[in-house]
């Protein structure tokens, strides 16, 4: 494989074509819920276990888009490889940030929902109170 500029430009469509085909079908709905249904009804299976994630979408996604690439068969692999690692760097890339976010069913131990204190037994069957802030 001679490597040009539309080698280039080819790799970067199935690229950004492997990681859109992924990305719909793992995590969006679609026109009619169609891609929601599916998942729904192969969610049990074998196949509900390929629709999971991005990244595991893009591997078996990357496969024809790695002949749209070209090459010899040993080619074939490293292209389809490298475009399921390109649909895995996109979907890192478009993640929201982690951001933690308390909620009233995330109360520290001996401290009730309502920010009261509760009476505790540590693990030597000590009893006692926690202290306020």
């Amino acid at each position: 494989m001679t490597i040009d500029g539309g080698v280039f430009f080819r790799f970067l469509i199935a690229a950004l074509a492997t990681w859109r085909l992924a990305f719909l079908l793992a995590r969006e709905r679609g026109p009619w819920d169609i891609f929601g249904r599916l998942r729904r009804g192969v969610e049990n299976g074998v196949a509900g276990g390929l629709l999971k994630c991005v990244k595991c979408v893009g591997l078996w996604v990357a496969v024809p888009f790695a002949f749209f690439v070209r090459g010899d068969w040993w080619e074939l692999i490293v292209v389809w490889l490298a475009l399921a690692g390109v649909t895995a760097l996109i979907d890192e890339w478009t993640r929201s940030p982690f951001e933690w976010q308390e909620t009233k069913d995330d109360v520290s131990p001996g401290r009730k929902a309502d920010g009261r204190l509760d009476q505790v037994v540590d693990d030597g069957g000590r009893r006692g109170v926690r202290e306020t802030r």
